[in-house]
C-alpha cells in the first residue's frame, strides 16, 4: 500500500480543472490517482481525463509550499487550507520521481485518499521487490512526460529513465508487447480492470 493521502476540504484557485485543461488539454477532468511522499511534504497527484479527441491523457503534478524550480513550475495556486502553493511538473520533482520508481519496484498500489474518494484509476506496478529504499534523485533531463538522472536505490547508484506518456495507450496483455518495458505501472477503472492502461515506464541501468 502506499499510504494515505491526507485531502482537505478547500478551495482552489485556479482550480483544478482550470490546471488539466490548460497544461494538458483535458477538457473533461475524469479525476485523480496519486503517491504519497513519506515526509508528508509534497503532494503528488495524477489528473486524468478526457482531450477534444476524446483520448484519455494524464497530467503529473506536485504541490509544495515552495518553489522547487522556476523551469517546472507550472503555476501558483491559493488553497484555503494550506494557502500559497506552487504547482510543478511532477517529472521535475525529485520526490514524485522517487515514489514512482518505488511503487513500480515494489509492485506497489497507488494511495487511499483520507476523504475516501477513490482514485480515478487503480494502479498496480510490475515489480516483484519486497522493499526497496529509494532516495538521492539526481534530474539531469526533464520534459513533461520523461525524467533522465540518476537514483540510489538500496545503496547502489542507478542511471534512469521514467516517462509517463501523456495519452494513457491500452496496455497488450494478449501477448509480448515490445512497446512495453518490463518496470511498468499500470492502471484500470475499477469496474473495467480488463482493460488496462500503461501510465509510467521505468529504465533501470547499472
Amino acid at each position: 500500500m502506499s499510504g494515505v493521502a491526507h485531502i482537505h476540504q478547500a478551495e482552489l484557485s485556479p482550480s483544478k480543472e482550470d490546471i488539466a485543461v490548460r497544461f494538458a488539454g483535458i477538457v473533461t477532468l475524469l479525476g485523480s490517482y496519486r503517491l504519497v511522499d513519506p515526509d508528508d511534504e509534497v503532494g503528488i497527484e495524477v489528473l486524468v481525463g478526457s482531450d477534444i479527441d476524446g483520448r484519455t491523457v494524464q497530467l503529473p503534478v506536485t504541490y509544495r509550499a515552495e518553489e522547487i524550480s522556476p523551469e517546472h513550475t507550472l503555476t501558483e495556486m491559493t488553497h484555503s487550507v494550506l494557502g500559497r502553493r506552487w504547482v510543478s511538473n511532477a517529472l521535475g520533482d525529485p520526490v514524485a520521481v522517487a515514489q514512482f520508481i518505488r511503487t513500480i519496484l515494489e509492485g506497489d498500489d497507488g494511495a487511499t485518499r483520507s476523504d475516501g474518494v477513490p482514485a480515478v484509476l487503480n494502479l498496480r506496478g510490475s515489480g516483484t521487490e519486497d522493499k526497496v529504499e529509494v532516495r538521492d534523485v539526481e534530474l539531469r533531463e526533464v520534459t513533461r512526460q520523461r525524467a533522465l538522472g540518476t537514483v540510489n536505490i538500496d545503496g547502489r547508484v542507478r542511471s534512469f529513465e521514467l516517462r509517463l506518456p501523456h495519452l494513457l495507450r491500452r496496455r497488450n496483455t494478449t501477448g509480448v508487447d515490445a512497446n512495453t518495458p518490463r518496470l511498468h505501472l499500470i492502471g484500470w477503472l475499477p469496474s473495467m480492470p480488463e482493460k488496462q492502461r500503461v501510465v509510467a515506464e521505468l529504465s533501470i541501468r547499472a
